[in-house]
Protein backbone atom coordinates (compact mmCIF):
# COMPACT_ATOMS: atom_id res chain seq x y z
CA UNK A 1 0.00 0.00 0.00
CA UNK A 2 1.36 3.34 -1.22
CA UNK A 3 0.35 6.47 0.70
CA UNK A 4 -0.85 9.33 -2.33
CA UNK A 5 -2.46 12.82 -2.36
CA UNK A 6 -3.92 14.11 -5.45
CA UNK A 7 -5.23 17.69 -6.08
CA UNK A 8 -9.05 18.27 -5.56
CA UNK A 9 -9.90 21.36 -7.54
CA UNK A 10 -6.97 22.98 -5.39
CA UNK A 11 -6.93 21.27 -2.11
CA UNK A 12 -4.57 18.53 -1.70
CA UNK A 13 -6.68 15.10 -1.01
CA UNK A 14 -4.57 11.98 0.67
CA UNK A 15 -5.64 8.29 -0.12
CA UNK A 16 -3.95 4.96 -0.04
CA UNK A 17 -3.47 3.13 -3.29
CA UNK A 18 -3.70 -0.45 -3.30
CA UNK A 19 -2.14 -2.56 -6.54
CA UNK A 20 -2.26 -6.12 -7.37
CA UNK A 21 0.43 -8.27 -7.77
CA UNK A 22 0.48 -8.25 -11.40
CA UNK A 23 2.86 -6.68 -14.14
CA UNK A 24 -0.16 -5.47 -16.08
CA UNK A 25 -2.57 -2.85 -16.31
CA UNK A 26 -5.48 -3.48 -13.64
CA UNK A 27 -8.73 -2.38 -13.92
CA UNK A 28 -9.04 -0.11 -11.06
CA UNK A 29 -11.64 1.52 -8.07
CA UNK A 30 -11.99 4.61 -6.03
CA UNK A 31 -13.34 4.02 -2.53
CA UNK A 32 -15.49 6.18 -0.28
CA UNK A 33 -16.02 6.48 3.10
CA UNK A 34 -19.04 6.76 5.82
CA UNK A 35 -19.17 9.51 8.35
CA UNK A 36 -17.90 7.25 11.37
CA UNK A 37 -14.75 6.49 9.41
CA UNK A 38 -11.35 7.57 7.36
CA UNK A 39 -9.49 6.19 4.38
CA UNK A 40 -7.60 3.87 6.89
CA UNK A 41 -10.76 2.31 7.76
CA UNK A 42 -11.39 1.12 4.24
CA UNK A 43 -8.41 -1.06 4.78
CA UNK A 44 -11.22 -3.49 5.96
CA UNK A 45 -12.52 -3.40 2.74
CA UNK A 46 -9.30 -3.18 0.35
CA UNK A 47 -7.87 -6.27 0.33
CA UNK A 48 -11.14 -8.05 -1.16
CA UNK A 49 -10.75 -6.07 -4.04
CA UNK A 50 -6.98 -6.07 -4.66
CA UNK A 51 -6.71 -10.00 -4.11
CA UNK A 52 -9.59 -9.96 -7.10
CA UNK A 53 -6.74 -8.25 -8.99
CA UNK A 54 -8.63 -4.90 -8.67
CA UNK A 55 -6.43 -1.60 -8.50
CA UNK A 56 -7.65 0.71 -5.22
CA UNK A 57 -7.58 4.18 -3.92
CA UNK A 58 -9.19 4.73 -0.55
CA UNK A 59 -9.84 8.33 -0.11
CA UNK A 60 -10.39 10.84 2.33
CA UNK A 61 -12.63 13.51 1.65
CA UNK A 62 -11.59 17.69 1.63
CA UNK A 63 -11.50 18.90 5.36
CA UNK A 64 -11.43 15.16 6.73
CA UNK A 65 -8.62 12.46 8.26
CA UNK A 66 -5.02 13.56 6.51
CA UNK A 67 -7.01 15.44 3.47
CA UNK A 68 -6.51 19.19 3.60
CA UNK A 69 -9.31 21.70 3.65
CA UNK A 70 -10.95 24.17 6.18
CA UNK A 71 -12.81 24.27 8.49
CA UNK A 72 -12.10 20.85 9.64
CA UNK A 73 -15.13 18.80 9.20
CA UNK A 74 -17.18 20.35 7.07
CA UNK A 75 -19.35 17.75 5.91
CA UNK A 76 -20.35 18.82 2.28
CA UNK A 77 -20.92 15.90 0.00
CA UNK A 78 -21.41 17.50 -3.10
CA UNK A 79 -17.71 18.36 -3.17
CA UNK A 80 -17.14 14.90 -1.60
CA UNK A 81 -18.78 14.18 -5.08
CA UNK A 82 -15.65 16.26 -6.50
CA UNK A 83 -13.20 14.41 -4.24
CA UNK A 84 -14.85 11.11 -6.07
CA UNK A 85 -13.84 12.67 -9.55
CA UNK A 86 -10.53 14.04 -8.99
CA UNK A 87 -9.61 10.17 -7.69
CA UNK A 88 -10.60 9.20 -10.73
CA UNK A 89 -8.55 12.09 -12.41
CA UNK A 90 -5.24 10.85 -9.97
CA UNK A 91 -5.98 6.73 -10.73
CA UNK A 92 -5.88 7.55 -14.52
CA UNK A 93 -2.36 8.77 -14.21
CA UNK A 94 -1.07 5.38 -13.19
CA UNK A 95 0.56 3.20 -15.31
CA UNK A 96 -0.98 0.62 -13.21
CA UNK A 97 -4.50 1.08 -13.73
CA UNK A 98 -6.67 1.04 -16.68
CA UNK A 99 -7.64 4.43 -17.55
CA UNK A 100 -10.74 3.09 -19.44
CA UNK A 101 -12.16 0.70 -16.53
CA UNK A 102 -12.52 2.55 -13.62
CA UNK A 103 -15.35 1.93 -11.13
CA UNK A 104 -16.59 2.83 -7.94
CA UNK A 105 -17.24 2.07 -4.55
CA UNK A 106 -19.00 3.77 -1.59
CA UNK A 107 -20.66 2.63 1.93
CA UNK A 108 -23.20 4.28 3.75
CA UNK A 109 -23.18 8.43 2.53
CA UNK A 110 -20.08 7.57 0.70
CA UNK A 111 -22.29 5.19 -1.79
CA UNK A 112 -24.71 7.56 -2.77
CA UNK A 113 -21.61 10.27 -3.08
CA UNK A 114 -20.27 7.88 -5.19
CA UNK A 115 -23.33 7.43 -7.62
CA UNK A 116 -23.47 10.99 -8.10
CA UNK A 117 -20.32 10.99 -9.42
CA UNK A 118 -21.27 8.24 -11.52
CA UNK A 119 -24.07 10.33 -12.66
CA UNK A 120 -21.91 13.21 -13.87
CA UNK A 121 -18.60 11.42 -14.53
CA UNK A 122 -18.96 8.89 -17.74
CA UNK A 123 -15.35 7.66 -16.99
CA UNK A 124 -16.71 5.80 -14.20
CA UNK A 125 -17.98 2.31 -15.73
CA UNK A 126 -19.46 0.61 -12.79
CA UNK A 127 -20.74 1.58 -9.30
CA UNK A 128 -21.20 -0.55 -6.26
CA UNK A 129 -23.28 0.82 -2.87
CA UNK A 130 -22.77 -0.99 0.15
CA UNK A 131 -25.46 -0.34 2.93
CA UNK A 132 -26.62 2.59 1.36
CA UNK A 133 -28.08 5.62 3.65
CA UNK A 134 -28.66 8.50 1.85
CA UNK A 135 -30.33 9.33 -1.08
CA UNK A 136 -32.98 12.38 -0.27
CA UNK A 137 -31.48 14.71 2.95
CA UNK A 138 -34.33 16.16 4.16
CA UNK A 139 -36.43 13.04 4.21
CA UNK A 140 -33.45 10.63 5.34
CA UNK A 141 -33.30 13.49 8.20
CA UNK A 142 -36.82 13.17 9.15
CA UNK A 143 -36.84 9.43 9.62
CA UNK A 144 -34.01 9.62 11.24
CA UNK A 145 -35.30 13.17 13.46
CA UNK A 146 -38.90 13.07 12.89
CA UNK A 147 -40.51 16.19 11.99
CA UNK A 148 -40.00 17.99 15.26
CA UNK A 149 -36.30 17.13 15.19
CA UNK A 150 -35.76 18.72 11.79
CA UNK A 151 -37.55 21.76 12.83
CA UNK A 152 -35.68 22.14 15.94
CA UNK A 153 -32.45 21.40 13.40
CA UNK A 154 -33.66 24.26 11.00
CA UNK A 155 -33.97 26.82 14.49
CA UNK A 156 -30.15 26.09 15.21
CA UNK A 157 -29.11 26.60 11.63
CA UNK A 158 -31.06 30.08 11.64
CA UNK A 159 -28.93 30.85 14.87
CA UNK A 160 -25.34 29.69 13.38
CA UNK A 161 -26.12 31.57 9.87
CA UNK A 162 -26.40 34.70 11.64
CA UNK A 163 -23.39 34.14 13.58
CA UNK A 164 -21.68 33.10 10.99
CA UNK A 165 -22.92 36.56 8.62
CA UNK A 166 -21.52 38.46 12.15
CA UNK A 167 -18.44 36.92 10.86
CA UNK A 168 -17.91 34.38 13.32
CA UNK A 169 -17.65 30.58 12.73
CA UNK A 170 -20.09 27.66 12.56
CA UNK A 171 -20.92 26.19 15.37
CA UNK A 172 -18.85 22.15 15.95
CA UNK A 173 -21.09 19.34 16.44
CA UNK A 174 -20.64 15.07 17.20
CA UNK A 175 -20.76 13.91 13.54
CA UNK A 176 -22.67 11.07 14.53
CA UNK A 177 -24.26 10.21 17.94
CA UNK A 178 -25.96 6.93 17.59
CA UNK A 179 -27.99 4.88 19.45
CA UNK A 180 -28.23 1.29 20.34
CA UNK A 181 -26.19 -1.33 22.29
CA UNK A 182 -24.16 -2.32 19.08
CA UNK A 183 -23.83 0.97 17.87
CA UNK A 184 -23.04 3.58 20.20
CA UNK A 185 -19.86 3.15 21.04
CA UNK A 186 -18.72 3.27 17.39
CA UNK A 187 -17.53 6.68 17.16
CA UNK A 188 -15.26 6.44 19.93
CA UNK A 189 -14.05 3.29 18.42
CA UNK A 190 -12.84 4.62 15.46
CA UNK A 191 -11.37 7.99 17.53
CA UNK A 192 -8.99 5.13 19.16
CA UNK A 193 -8.66 2.97 15.96
CA UNK A 194 -7.52 5.85 13.51
CA UNK A 195 -5.68 8.85 14.74
CA UNK A 196 -7.26 11.03 11.89
CA UNK A 197 -10.84 10.51 13.06
CA UNK A 198 -12.67 13.25 15.05
CA UNK A 199 -16.06 12.76 15.62
CA UNK A 200 -16.65 16.58 14.64
CA UNK A 201 -18.42 18.50 12.34
CA UNK A 202 -19.57 21.81 11.61
CA UNK A 203 -22.90 22.42 12.33
CA UNK A 204 -24.03 24.08 8.78
CA UNK A 205 -23.04 20.24 7.43
CA UNK A 206 -26.28 19.73 8.39
CA UNK A 207 -27.77 22.32 5.61
CA UNK A 208 -25.31 20.57 2.81
CA UNK A 209 -26.79 17.37 3.55
CA UNK A 210 -30.65 18.77 3.77
CA UNK A 211 -29.97 19.66 -0.23
CA UNK A 212 -28.24 16.34 -0.99
CA UNK A 213 -30.31 14.24 -3.09
CA UNK A 214 -28.73 12.14 -5.83
CA UNK A 215 -31.85 10.14 -5.92
CA UNK A 216 -33.29 12.78 -8.29
CA UNK A 217 -30.51 12.23 -10.48
CA UNK A 218 -30.05 8.64 -9.95
CA UNK A 219 -31.99 7.65 -13.28
CA UNK A 220 -29.74 9.91 -15.27
CA UNK A 221 -27.11 6.91 -13.68
CA UNK A 222 -28.18 4.22 -16.70
CA UNK A 223 -26.55 2.65 -18.53
CA UNK A 224 -23.79 2.37 -15.93
CA UNK A 225 -23.91 -0.75 -14.12
CA UNK A 226 -25.06 -0.18 -10.28
CA UNK A 227 -25.17 -2.97 -7.41
CA UNK A 228 -26.57 -1.69 -3.86
CA UNK A 229 -25.99 -4.12 -1.05
CA UNK A 230 -28.43 -3.20 1.40
CA UNK A 231 -28.97 -4.09 4.98
CA UNK A 232 -32.41 -6.23 5.62
CA UNK A 233 -32.28 -6.34 9.02
CA UNK A 234 -32.52 -3.90 11.83
CA UNK A 235 -30.84 -0.62 11.04
CA UNK A 236 -32.09 2.83 11.46
CA UNK A 237 -29.02 4.19 9.72
CA UNK A 238 -28.81 2.62 6.52
CA UNK A 239 -33.00 2.56 5.97
CA UNK A 240 -33.80 -0.02 3.29
CA UNK A 241 -36.84 2.40 2.78
CA UNK A 242 -34.00 4.95 0.70
CA UNK A 243 -32.14 2.30 -1.07
CA UNK A 244 -35.66 1.08 -2.29
CA UNK A 245 -37.05 4.56 -3.26
CA UNK A 246 -34.12 5.01 -5.28
CA UNK A 247 -33.79 1.61 -6.38
CA UNK A 248 -36.53 2.30 -7.91
CA UNK A 249 -35.81 5.52 -9.94
CA UNK A 250 -32.41 3.92 -11.42
CA UNK A 251 -32.48 2.54 -14.46
CA UNK A 252 -30.95 -1.11 -15.92
CA UNK A 253 -28.57 -2.62 -15.95
CA UNK A 254 -29.24 -2.76 -11.98
CA UNK A 255 -29.40 -5.15 -8.82
CA UNK A 256 -30.88 -4.77 -5.24
CA UNK A 257 -29.29 -7.42 -2.97
CA UNK A 258 -30.91 -7.30 0.41
CA UNK A 259 -28.65 -9.54 2.97
CA UNK A 260 -30.23 -10.07 6.43
CA UNK A 261 -27.42 -8.42 8.42
CA UNK A 262 -28.06 -6.07 10.88
CA UNK A 263 -26.74 -2.20 11.19
CA UNK A 264 -23.19 -3.39 11.39
CA UNK A 265 -23.58 -6.59 9.72
CA UNK A 266 -22.15 -5.59 6.47
CA UNK A 267 -19.25 -3.68 7.84
CA UNK A 268 -17.42 -6.08 10.60
CA UNK A 269 -20.28 -8.36 10.66
CA UNK A 270 -20.72 -11.68 9.69
CA UNK A 271 -22.16 -10.12 6.08
CA UNK A 272 -19.15 -8.36 5.41
CA UNK A 273 -17.73 -11.32 2.88
CA UNK A 274 -20.66 -11.66 1.41
CA UNK A 275 -21.33 -8.40 0.65
CA UNK A 276 -17.81 -7.94 -0.57
CA UNK A 277 -17.99 -11.76 -2.82
CA UNK A 278 -21.23 -9.52 -4.55
CA UNK A 279 -19.50 -6.23 -5.05
CA UNK A 280 -16.36 -8.45 -6.87
CA UNK A 281 -18.98 -10.21 -8.82
CA UNK A 282 -20.65 -7.03 -9.99
CA UNK A 283 -17.27 -5.23 -10.96
CA UNK A 284 -15.40 -8.21 -12.60
CA UNK A 285 -18.75 -8.51 -14.74
CA UNK A 286 -19.49 -4.93 -15.72
CA UNK A 287 -15.63 -3.44 -15.31
CA UNK A 288 -13.48 -6.02 -16.16
CA UNK A 289 -15.02 -8.38 -18.88
CA UNK A 290 -17.82 -6.43 -20.54
CA UNK A 291 -16.73 -5.00 -23.81
CA UNK A 292 -16.48 -0.90 -23.77
CA UNK A 293 -18.80 0.66 -25.98
CA UNK A 294 -16.53 1.60 -29.47
CA UNK A 295 -16.47 4.41 -31.31
CA UNK A 296 -17.93 3.99 -35.21
CA UNK A 297 -15.57 5.66 -37.52
CA UNK A 298 -17.22 8.62 -39.90
CA UNK A 299 -18.68 6.45 -42.87
CA UNK A 300 -16.80 7.46 -46.46
CA UNK A 301 -17.94 7.13 -49.88
CA UNK A 302 -16.16 4.07 -50.28
CA UNK A 303 -16.43 2.25 -47.23
CA UNK A 304 -20.41 2.57 -47.57
CA UNK A 305 -20.00 1.86 -51.42
CA UNK A 306 -17.91 -1.22 -50.17
CA UNK A 307 -20.90 -2.02 -48.01
CA UNK A 308 -23.02 -2.04 -51.48
CA UNK A 309 -21.56 -4.16 -53.55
Amino acid sequence: MEHVTFNSLGTRCAGDLYLPETSDPAPGLVLGHSGVMVKEALAFFAPYFVEAGFAVLAIDYRTVGSSEGEPRGLDHPERQVEDFRSAVSYLQSRPEVQPERIGVWGVSIGGSVAAQAAVLDRRIKCVVVQSPSVWNGWRYLERLLGRAGVHELRDRLQEDWQRRYEGGQSARVPHLTLEGDTVKDTPDMSTRLFPTYRNEKTLDSAEHLLTFAPENLIHRLAPTPLLMIANGGWDPYHMLEEAQSAFARAGEPKRLAVLPYDVLGLYTGPGLEEAMALAIDWFDLYLRRTRLADITPAPTYESVAAMTE
